[in-house]
């Protein structure tokens, strides 16, 4: 299973309840979050099953009116219809197991290493106790600048679209959701996901002036098309990543 499954499972489904969490499981997948992703899938099997429900039921010869002068185009179409069901629901009931496969290879992974952590002798006192209260990105990961950005490479992300542009830049950096206003970062790049297409932006503060309506107000602008820019808060961008449309981007580890 590939991340091209579920971009073709969203293209079927594009516009209808399905589609929302067949978006989120795509990210997640990209991000190598199996659990999240399996769960966000199994969202998306369950509204569209429902959603099929009374047509699967139906039975095209008896559904359909013996006078009516059509009546086996409209049999033919109902039959197509429910064909149509069928097979996507294939789709979801071979990519879940999958995923399910990888959420427990997961699971057991994480309880691997927390297993080991706890028989670990408690190491020694040393001056990392003094920074413990730093961030991550301060300690081991560097922020993406606009330098960090050539443009070969915003080229060649504004051409994509959807999954095209995450793989891409998942290639090139990490991305670290925002869970505080205290994460936010500014003079940073962050990606910004707005519907199918996603935008590096530059954040950069908006006013000097700390009594400003607009302290502490984010100017982001788009890198390739510096004429898309939006105005944000720190609090507006966490929620914007809470509802996985917003990362900050970190070079890549090792």
């Amino acid at each position: 299973m590939t991340v091209d499954d579920l971009q073709d499972l969203y293209g079927e489904l594009r516009g209808s309840r399905s589609a929302p969490a067949i978006m989120d499981a795509r990210a997640f997948f990209l991000e190598r979050q199996w659990a999240d992703s399996h769960a966000k899938l199994n969202e998306a099997y369950e509204k569209y099953r429902e959603s099929r429900q009374r047509i699967l039921r139906q039975d095209p010869e008896k559904e359909v009116d013996a006078k009516a002068k059509d009546r086996d185009r409209q049999v033919r179409r109902l039959q197509r219809k429910q064909d149509k069901a069928r097979e996507i629901i294939g789709k979801f009931e071979t990519y879940l197991p999958q995923l399910e496969r990888l959420a427990e290879k997961e699971k057991a992974k994480e309880e691997s290493k927390a297993a080991t952590q706890t028989v670990s002798p408690p190491a020694e006192p040393d001056v990392a106790s003094e920074i413990q209260d730093v961030p991550p990105v301060a300690q081991d990961r560097q922020i993406v600048t606009k330098d960090s950005i050539d443009e070969a490479f915003l080229k060649q992300f504004s051409v994509l679209i959807g999954d095209r542009q995450l793989e891409l830049v998942s290639e090139r950096f990490d991305f670290q959701p925002l869970a505080d206003p205290q994460d936010v970062i500014s003079e940073a790049i962050y990606l910004l996901r707005k519907g199918d297409r996603c935008m590096m932006v530059h954040a950069a503060p908006l006013s000097d002036n700390q009594d400003s309506q607009d302290a502490g107000k984010l100017l982001c602008v788009d890198l390739a098309k510096a004429k898309n820019r939006v105005e944000l808060s720190p609090n507006a961008m966490v929620r914007l990543s809470q509802k996985r449309k917003l990362v900050l981007l970190l070079t890549k580890v090792g």
